[in-house]
C-alpha cells in the first residue's frame, strides 16, 4: 500500500538528502541520453539543475526547503520531459532548435 506524499518539510534529513540525490542522479542519466541524441542544450540543462540539487545536499536547513522545493520540481519536471519525448520530437529539436520556443 502506498502512504501519502510527503513534503520536503515532512521528511527527515536523510530522506530529504535521498530525494535529492536521487533527481539529480535521474538528471544525470537523462543528459547522457540526450547527448546521445545529440541534443546538447537539454542535456546542459540538466546537468546545471543536478548540480544545483546538490549544492542543497550538502547545507538543507528550513530556511532553504521552499527554494529545494522548487528546484526538485524543475528536475523532475525535466526528467518528465525526457521521458516523454519522442524520437521525432528529439530529431525536430535537433536538426529545428527554435521549434522548442
Amino acid at each position: 500500500m502506498v502512504g501519502i506524499p510527503k513534503t520536503l518539510e515532512d521528511m527527515s534529513m536523510r530522506e530529504r538528502c535521498c530525494m535529492l540525490e536521487t533527481v539529480a542522479d535521474a538528471l544525470d542519466a537523462i543528459a547522457e541520453e540526450a547527448e546521445d541524441f545529440g541534443d546538447a542544450r537539454f542535456a546542459e540543462n540538466s546537468k546545471c539543475v543536478a548540480g544545483t540539487i546538490r549544492g542543497y545536499t550538502d547545507n538543507l536547513g528550513a530556511q532553504d526547503l521552499k527554494s529545494a522545493e522548487l528546484i526538485l520540481e524543475l528536475g523532475i519536471t525535466l526528467v518528465h520531459l525526457s521521458s516523454t519525448r519522442s524520437g521525432d520530437a528529439v530529431a525536430e529539436m535537433v536538426y529545428n532548435p527554435q521549434a522548442c520556443h
